[in-house]
C-alpha cells in the first residue's frame, strides 16, 4: 500500500514539473523545474527503498522457511539420544571372509553403534565361521549365545523360508528388492516369520545371484547335466540342482576350497563377492551366468536379547540400519560383485552367459522344487509370493 502511495506522488510531481515548464518563464520555470526534478527524485528513491525493504524481507522469510526446513529435516534423521548407562557387548558371528562386503558392513554398524552409544554398546565380530558352521550359528542364536547373525535367507535357517530358495524366481537385484524392500507385504510378512523363529530382521536384501564357476565349459542348460556340484546343505536346493540332471553334494562352505583343490566336486554356486573373497575361483576355468538364485544377505538380532535393552539402545539400534547402512549395504554388495566379477576376468576365467530361453528351461524343469517350497511354507504364503511376482 506505501508503495501505491509513493507511486500516485511521483505521478503528479512529474505532472506539475510539465505544467509549470509551459506556463512559467524560463527564470522561474527552471528553478521550479530544478525543485521538482528534486522532489521526484527523492520519491523515486523512497519507492525504490521500500521495494527493496520489502524484498529483504521477503527473501528473510523464504531464507527462514528453508532453514526451519533443513532442521526438520535433520531432525527426522537425528540418532536417538541415549539416557541409559547400561554396558552391553553384542556377539556377532558370520560366515563370510573378512574381506566381503557383509564383513566390511559389520564393521561399519560396530564403528556406528560405539561411536553413537560413547562405549556403551561394543560389538564383537567373528568372522570365517570361526564360532561354527551355518547351522552350528544358527543353533547358537537360538540359545542366546551369539546375539546378531548375518547371511542368507531360505530354508538353511528354517523352512517356513523356503521361498526364498525358489530358482530362477527374479531376473534381477531390483526386483527382488521391489518384493521385499521395506514395507512390503512379502517384507513384513518375512519379518513376522523371523520373529517366530526368535529373531529380529534389521537389514535384509539382495546381494547378488548365485553363479556356477566350473573346470567344465557349459554353454547352455543341458550341459549342466551330469555336473557334480557343490550345494548349500538344504533341500530345496539339492532339488532344483537334481531336477537339472546335476550331481548335488552337500559340503560345508569351509570345506569347499579343498573340495575343489582335490576335484572331489567340479562346480560351485555362489555370488560374484563370495566366489573370490574366499578365493574359490583360483580353483575354477569358467564362470557361468545361471541367475539361479538370489543371494539375500540379512543381519538378524535374538530376539529376547533385542527386548531385553532399554529402549532408547533398541531405537539406535533399528535407526542406524534404516538410516544409515541399509542403502550403503546395498550399494557396496552391488560393488563387491562387481570389481569381483573383473577379478576373475583379470585372473583369466572365461564368463558364460546362457541364452534366454535356457533360463525359461531351468525354470520350468525346476516345478518339483517349487512343489516341495509350496509344501514347506504352505499354500498361503507361496501363493502371496507368486502374486507379488505376477
Amino acid at each position: 500500500m506505501k508503495t501505491t502511495k509513493k507511486m500516485l506522488a511521483l505521478l503528479l510531481a512529474a505532472a506539475m514539473i510539465l505544467a509549470m515548464t509551459a506556463c512559467g518563464s524560463s527564470s522561474d520555470s527552471s528553478t521550479d523545474t530544478t525543485a521538482a526534478a528534486d522532489d521526484t527524485t527523492a520519491a523515486v528513491e523512497d519507492t525504490t527503498g521500500e521495494a527493496e525493504d520489502s524484498t529483504d524481507e521477503a527473501t528473510e522469510a523464504e531464507e527462514g522457511s528453508e532453514a526451519a526446513d533443513t532442521e526438520n529435516q535433520s531432525t527426522s534423521s537425528e540418532a536417538p539420544t541415549l539416557t541409559s548407562t547400561e554396558e552391553v557387548n553384542i556377539i556377532w558371528s558370520h560366515n563370510a571372509s573378512e574381506t566381503s562386503s557383509g564383513h566390511q558392513v559389520a564393521l561399519k554398524f560396530k564403528e556406528r553403534i560405539e561411536e553413537l552409544s560413547d562405549g556403551k554398546i561394543t560389538v564383537t565380530i567373528y568372522p570365517n565361521g570361526q564360532l561354527g558352521t551355518v547351522t552350528e550359528n544358527d543353533q547358537a542364536m537360538h540359545d542366546g549365545t551369539i546375539q546378531i547373525l548375518s547371511g542368507t535367507a531360505g530354508s538353511t535357517t528354517d523352512a517356513s523360508l523356503s521361498y526364498f530358495d525358489a530358482p530362477n524366481l527374479v531376473n534381477s537385484d531390483e526386483e527382488a528388492l521391489e518384493l521385499f524392500g521395506r514395507g512390503t507385504e512379502l517384507r513384513e510378512m518375512t519379518e513376522e516369520i523371523y520373529e517366530g523363529l526368535g529373531m529380529k530382521i534389521l537389514p535384509f536384501m539382495p546381494s547378488g545371484f548365485r553363479e556356477v564357476t566350473s573346470n567344465v565349459e557349459i554353454r547352455s542348460y543341458e550341459e549342466l547335466a551330469g555336473l557334480d556340484i557343490r550345494t548349500m546343505e538344504n533341500t530345496v536346493s539339492m532339488e532344483y540342482w537334481s531336477d537339472w540332471g546335476c550331481n548335488p553334494t552337500p559340503l560345508a562352505f569351509s570345506e569347499l576350497y579343498i573340495a575343489l583343490q582335490q576335484g572331489l566336486v567340479d562346480t560351485q554356486e555362489n555370488t560374484y563377492d563370495t566366489i573370490v573373497s574366499s578365493n574359490l575361483y583360483e580353483q575354477q576355468k569358467y564362470v557361468i551366468n545361471t541367475n539361479h538364485a538370489v543371494m539375500w544377505s540379512g543381519v538378524y538380532i535374538n530376539l529376547d536379547f533385542f527386548n531385553s535393552l532399554p529402549e532408547d539402545y533398541q531405537e539406535l539400534i533399528t535407526w542406524i540400519w534404516e538410516y544409515e547402512l541399509d542403502e550403503v549395504s546395498y550399494e557396496m554388495a552391488m560393488e563387491a560383485n562387481e570389481e569381483a566379477l573383473q577379478t576373475m576376468i583379470d585372473a583369466g576365467l572365461e564368463v558364460i552367459d546362457f541364452a534366454d530361453e535356457d533360463y525359461v528351461k531351468m525354470r520350468e524343469a525346476a516345478s518339483p522344487a517349487y512343489d516341495l517350497i509350496r509344501e514347506s511354507v504352505g499354500d498361503e504364503i507361496m501363493d502371496k509370493v507368486m502374486a507379488a511376482l505376477e
